[in-house]
């Protein structure tokens, strides 16, 4: 590596939990969405409980979609700043040399 530094580990580690709670969230909307709002009793209850099972499965579908395509997006930098790492520290040796 050349002088330069890049917290690797650290956005590999943001990069997992990312991930993890995409998949968590994902998880957790499709628990709420098949839910029984039979025992709530109300009629208008149960209804607004059914609207609010829906509206948070697409909003948490929503995100976990975000956290994939941040995910994506900070490890392909990750993976850039890396290679571009090399290519400086390759070019110094070689000036060096000269």
């Amino acid at each position: 590596m050349s002088f330069l530094r890049f917290a690797f580990a650290e956005v590999k580690e943001m990069i997992s939990a990312l991930e993890s709670s995409g998949g968590r969230m994902k998880g957790a909307s499709k628990e709420m969405l098949h839910a029984d709002t039979a025992h709530f009793g109300h009629e208008g209850l149960q209804s607004a409980c059914d609207d609010f099972a829906d509206s948070w499965n697409y909003g948490f579908g929503q995100l976990s979609k975000m956290t994939k395509d941040m995910s994506k997006f900070a490890d392909k930098c990750a993976n850039e700043f890396d290679g571009l790492d090399k290519k400086l520290r390759d070019e110094l040796v070689e000036a060096a040399k000269k």
